[in-house]
């Protein structure tokens, strides 16, 4: 399985992000356009505010370097003592759970390293994505729906645990209800696509 997870982190048409739930979720190319919506949000400055101190260090090194391997990074921020890799590490998944930094495994690892290679969204998608400057509502909205469909059926009461800027997916869900893009079956969510299928 861990092969396999490197050889899809190394495809330049697929993300390995923590968007989804925190965990490792693999994002094609087709919702890159969404994406970068959402990620130029929680850019922007005012956005930032809301990470911590250290996150904005570790944001502001992978920006400056544009490539860092893990441990370069904790050696740079002088973060190599064992006391700081649990506010290390939760800091890293904090900033891939909003997309804003991108790691794949380092596939030349020195014996017995096994660590990642971080990038910033910008410089891991670069030209390969289609800027469709959606807004972040309708951005939010079509990355809902898109993984509504995907699971064809999904718990209403589960999807505010599923990206970490819960409050606007509650909105963007009122707004896919409202549109009929979107349809309650009991406490399920399905697109009107699977309808008309």
């Amino acid at each position: 399985m861990a092969r396999v997870s490197r050889e899809i982190e190394g495809r330049r048409d697929i993300l390995a992000t923590r968007i989804f739930r925190r965990t490792k979720t693999f994002v094609s190319d087709e919702l890159w356009p969404e994406l970068d919506s959402i990620v130029k949000h929680h850019q922007d400055p005012a956005g930032r505010k809301t990470f911590s101190d250290l996150e904005q260090k570790l944001l502001e090194t992978i920006e400056d370097e544009g490539s860092i391997r893990t441990d370069r990074l904790r050696k740079k921020l002088r973060l190599e003592a064992k006391k700081n890799n649990s506010k290390f590490h939760h800091s890293l998944s904090n900033l891939e759970s909003y997309a804003l930094i991108v790691g794949i495994e380092d596939p030349h690892p020195e014996k017995h390293l096994h660590a990642n290679i971080w990038q910033t969204w910008s410089a891991r998608t670069g030209k390969g994505i289609d800027r469709v400057n959606f807004s972040y509502r309708d951005a939010l909205s079509e990355l809902l729906e898109k993984a509504i469909e995907a699971c064809v059926l999904a718990r209403e009461d589960q999807i505010r645990k599923w990206f970490q800027w819960s409050d606007d997916t509650e909105t963007a869900e009122k707004d896919l209800l409202k549109s009929e893009r979107i349809m309650k079956a009991g406490p399920f969510l399905l697109t009107s696509r699977i309808l008309r299928s």
